[in-house]
């Protein structure tokens, strides 16, 4: 038997509090997903207002309609014609009352209560249809005669009319009026109601309604024949206002009519309810950047310093805002109003910002010239059928004789809207997206994207990109500093790599690598992922600079002589020795020091720039990398050189300074970045940077690696959860000191010196900032935080002993479980490549029955070595778990196609809830289980985070494809999968009555 409940829509109800919610039962999201192409189809929509004439009225226009079977119990219905559900333009209803008599119950599975703060529901239902309903309506019909005289109707539109105008939306398309009598109620019941609506000025009246009207249906005439002619004019109204809606780009289909709807609601339901944008609410789901009028203002300057003219840069301005905003999928709205609303301010703002010389023309016309040209390309591409991201290619082509000139280290030049992240050989950089939106996915590999030439310059050398897929969370690998002792987290970094094997490198398994303070960690983290060292070479070169560098420290020749002539131990020989360390600033050589490093980082190697040496015939982006420096004014702060930009690049709201140059041509050099960070005091005089400023050493400030590091990640991928793996290497632990605080000041070995030497060494150790880190942690993710140092037990603590390299190695090597720690962190590293995938929108589901999910483990990176090495570390049996179950074993090389060689492995989640929180492991043997990269996470979480529900408006990558295609991978079925049959208008809601099934694979 049907359901009525089918067809409710929206109610006024009470909650358990006893305030007012407007309580939505979802048939709009129902009727959405029973149309054949939703997509395509643009609907209208007629609202009935009345009772039992009303509905007499809906059996005869809507005569293939149930009419009073579906009659929904809701104050507000909604139901779609059956005659025209699979056209182009199917036409919807919604029916109701002005009053709210009916019996209200607790909400049913799937309804959402907005709370409101109104005093009384009948207020509430007015206000639903004034700033609701007639909002997205073409016609009202009102039927009078349900109602007690013409004057009441009047009273309810006026009462409309008073409230704020819903929109902005032009006058064109706000909703005709038809009132709805029998017989003529004689003129002076006419005039009465002409006078009350003139009650209302006619700005607020037209802000509201287009006209108002007045139909007679006639007693003399059938029943048949009256209703005709309200069809008729019903018919003429709408396709009168669809003319309107194309004509003045208001054109929603019904998933933008469904996605501005819950908008509108959400917004009415709000402490202020501010006016209804139609242009906002489409940018709900992907906001305008944040700091666009910096990346704005910063191209302006890079325009004109380079001596482009103002024309081509508006022009280029206005075709990536276009790509920013049209979307394939987006409402194709009224680009004057999409400017002003979206881009005007911000561009306003980047040109006071603009630091450059003064323009000619002033702003106001510079701003006017901006939005005529936003608008005259946005009427080109669409005339031409023309997506805005080819018409964006077409643009930066056609204009590369002088965007080319322009390089930029801050910003993505191919879109303007975000950061550079990747560095193309030619000296443009660019951000994660644009690779998907310009390159090609590679097949063999997930998230990689070969760009063949560049659209800047024309550059054919061709790069790939690698990005972090959406629900994959990076691994970062932090190294703390500490001189000479970086022979400690070196023999970790040695012993992992004799974990993973030869074939699988430690520097594939790091997103971001940051290293801190006195040499140890910045030079590592330069060595293993800016130059591209393995680990046995990177041991080779530490060993070797280490030797070199600290070989002996400056000793004039006065205090050589003095030594010869009083001893080796004499303090008149050691003061000329002391004034020299003092005079130039530190105990050895600076000299010998920058030849070193150069011989070691090149001397011409830049930061930021790209992968592999120039002979290579593909290049590619390298992992994220950054080192600590500090820098040496009065208001000490930390400063972090890499190869990557935050998000928030402009913001200075943080106790750090992430440092990028605007060109790479002022990038400093790897050596130079090498000789800041490891400029400690006392031994090394600080570091000149060219343009830059002069640095130290960066423990002063953050020696904790770290601790920068999880700070640092946010700022890069801030739509990331959390961290998969942090590997945090310590350079020697020196356990809490059992000396008290002496009662006296001992004139010599208690001077200022010796106490800031000891306050300095002191801050290498970083075990008591560790351990404060991991407190903070949800229980839950703390196994996710690995940390491996050695306690230096009763060793000096010195940071250029280079005759204890070797002795603080072996602390290392004999450590009891030392190889253990290795072999789990190695371990740790190779799960977190694995990351789950959806197959498809997960729908949200309100029985209590449970429900499977599908998807895909897939591997980042190359699969092939990952798999070999963590085979070889376990040969046992291994196998994907959740908290609760086993999904599937884990088949090695079996996994991987043979065709694509990308690592693919179909799994089904039993869930209760889409809300669910669930966790993904690879369990090994018995009791060791390793979380995957992504987890804790709830499959609702994952869906939104790879946007696979409606996203009527589109997404930012323009749904352009993030995986190459592979025959064999694109046609394997999971052997999970069960079939669902989506509803179309011939299987309907209201031909289905209340069946309820639920399909599981």
């Amino acid at each position: 038997m049907h359901t009525r409940s089918e067809t409710n829509w929206l109610d006024v109800s009470r909650s358990r509090d006893g305030t007012f919610v407007i309580r939505d039962y979802g048939r709009l999201g129902q009727i959405a997903s029973e149309l054949v192409r939703p997509g395509h189809q643009h609907p209208t929509l007629s609202v009935f207002l009345g009772k039992k004439t009303k509905d007499i009225a809906l059996q005869s226009i809507f005569p293939q309609n149930n009419i009073r079977r579906t009659k929904p119990r809701a104050s507000i219905g909604l139901r779609y014609d059956m005659i025209t559900v699979d056209s182009d333009n199917p036409i919807l209803f919604a029916d109701g009352d002005l009053s709210t008599d009916r019996d209200h119950h607790d909400p049913m599975p799937g309804v959402h209560d907005y709370s409101v703060t109104w005093d009384h529901s009948i207020d509430a239902l007015k206000l639903i249809y004034a700033c609701l309903l007639f909002l997205f309506s073409d016609c009202v019909c009102i039927f009078a005669d349900d109602y007690p005289n013409l004057l009441t109707v009047a009273e309810f539109l006026v009462v409309c009319t008073r409230f704020r105008p819903a929109s902005g939306l032009p006058e064109a398309i706000r909703p005709r009026v038809l009132v709805v009598l029998q017989n003529d109620p004689g003129n002076a019941m006419i005039d009465k109601f002409h006078e009350k609506l003139r009650e209302v000025d006619s700005a607020s009246f037209s802000g509201s309604f287009y006209s108002v009207n007045l139909f007679y249906l006639g007693q003399a005439y059938s029943e048949s024949t009256r209703y005709d002619s309200l069809r008729t004019w019903i018919k003429i109204q709408t396709n009168n206002i669809q003319a309107a809606r194309r004509e003045k780009w208001v054109w929603w289909n019904i998933l933008h009519l469904k996605a501005l709807f819950l908008s509108a609601i959400r917004q009415f339901t709000s402490d202020d309810p501010p006016q209804f944008d139609i242009v906002k609410a489409s940018r709900e789901a992907n906001p305008v950047t944040t700091g666009l009028s910096s990346h704005i203002s910063h191209f302006l300057e890079l325009g004109v310093q380079e001596g482009c003219l103002l024309e081509i840069l508006l022009s280029a301005i206005a075709s990536a805002l276009l790509m920013d905003h049209y979307t394939p999928e987006m409402i194709l709205l009224d680009p004057k109003a999409v400017f002003q609303t979206l881009y005007r301010s911000s561009i306003v703002q980047a040109f006071r910002n603009y630091r450059g010389p003064a323009f000619s023309r002033p702003l106001a016309i510079i701003v006017y010239d901006l939005e005529r040209d936003f608008v005259r390309q946005f009427h080109s591409l669409v005339d031409r059928g023309l997506a805005s991201v080819d018409h964006r290619r077409e643009q930066l082509l056609s204009m590369n004789y002088e965007l080319g000139r322009l390089q930029s280290d801050r910003i993505c030049l191919y879109c303007l809207v975000r950061t550079a992240q990747h560095a193309l050989p030619c000296c443009h950089n660019i951000c994660d997206v644009c690779p998907q939106l310009f390159g090609t996915p590679v097949s063999s590999a997930e998230y990689q994207f070969t760009l063949s030439s560049c659209l800047l310059c024309n550059s054919q050398a061709k790069f790939v990109v690698d990005v972090l897929p959406p629900t994959m969370n990076p691994t970062i690998l932090a190294i703390d500093g500490g001189g000479v002792r970086g022979g400690i987290p070196l023999e970790y970094m040695i012993m992992v790599q004799e974990s993973l094997g030869p074939g699988c490198q430690l520097r594939d398994l790091i997103d971001l690598a940051i290293g801190s303070s006195s040499g140890t960690g910045g030079l590592l983290v330069l060595g293993l992922i800016g130059m591209e060292w393995d680990v046995s070479l990177c041991s080779e070169k530490f060993d070797f600079l280490a030797r070199r560098i600290f070989r002996e420290r400056r000793q004039p020749v006065v205090s050589r002589l003095l030594h010869a002539i009083l001893g080796q131990d004499s303090l008149l020989g050691n003061i000329p020795k002391w004034l020299s360390w003092f005079l130039h600033d530190s105990c050895y050589d600076p000299r010998l020091f920058d030849t070193t490093l150069q011989d070691a980082f090149s001397r011409y190697k830049r930061i930021f720039d790209p992968a592999c040496g120039t002979s290579h015939p593909t290049l590619q982006s390298k992992p994220k990398f950054g080192v600590v420096a500090a820098s040496i004014a009065k208001d000490t702060r930390s400063f972090i050189f890499g190869n990557f930009n935050a998000v928030d690049w402009f913001s200075k709201g943080y106790d750090y300074e992430l440092f990028r140059a605007e060109t790479r041509d002022t990038e400093p050099l790897m050596w130079e970045v090498a000789r800041a960070t490891a400029a400690a005091p006392f031994f090394f005089s600080t570091a000149h940077l060219r343009d830059i400023g002069s640095f130290q050493d960066g423990g002063l400030q953050d020696n904790f690696a770290a601790g920068i590091a999880s700070r640092l990640y946010r700022r890069i991928w801030p739509s990331k959860n959390g961290i998969a793996r942090l590997i945090s290497l310590g350079t020697g632990d020196t356990g809490p000191s059992s000396e008290r605080s002496p009662h006296f000041r001992h004139v010599f070995r208690d001077g200022f010196l010796r106490r800031g030497f000891d306050a300095f060494m002191a801050n290498l150790g970083a075990a008591s900032k560790w351990r404060l880190l991991v407190e903070q942690l949800n229980s839950a993710v703390r196994p996710d935080y690995i940390r491996m140092d050695v306690s230096l037990n009763d060793m000096a603590c010195t940071i250029d002993n280079v005759e204890a390299m070797d002795d603080y190695r072996n602390l290392v090597i004999l450590q009891p479980g030392s190889a253990k720690q290795a072999r789990e962190a190695a371990t740790a590293l190779l799960v977190a490549r694995f990351y789950f995938a959806l197959d498809h929108h997960v729908e949200e589901t309100f029985s209590e029955t449970l429900t499977w999910c599908h998807g895909t483990i897939r591997c980042k990176g190359p699969a092939k070595p990952i798999v070999n090495a963590l085979r070889q570390l376990h040969p046992e049996t291994i196998e994907f778990t959740t908290d609760s179950e086993s999904l599937v074993k884990f088949g090695g090389l079996g996994d991987i196609c043979l065709t694509c060689g990308r690592y693919k492995k179909h799994v089904a989640l039993l869930l209760r809830h889409p809300a669910e929180e669930k966790n993904i492991y690879l369990r090994i043997g018995r009791h060791q289980k390793w979380r995957i990269s992504g987890f804790p996470a709830s499959v609702q979480s994952l869906d939104t985070i790879q946007r696979l529900g409606d996203h009527p408006f589109g997404r930012p990558d323009h749904g352009r494809p993030s995986i190459g295609p592979c025959d064999s991978c694109d046609s394997q079925p999971s052997r999970f999968r069960g079939l669902r049959r989506k509803r179309t208008s011939s299987i309907s809601a209201e031909d289905m009555g209340g069946k309820r099934v639920c399909i599981v694979g």
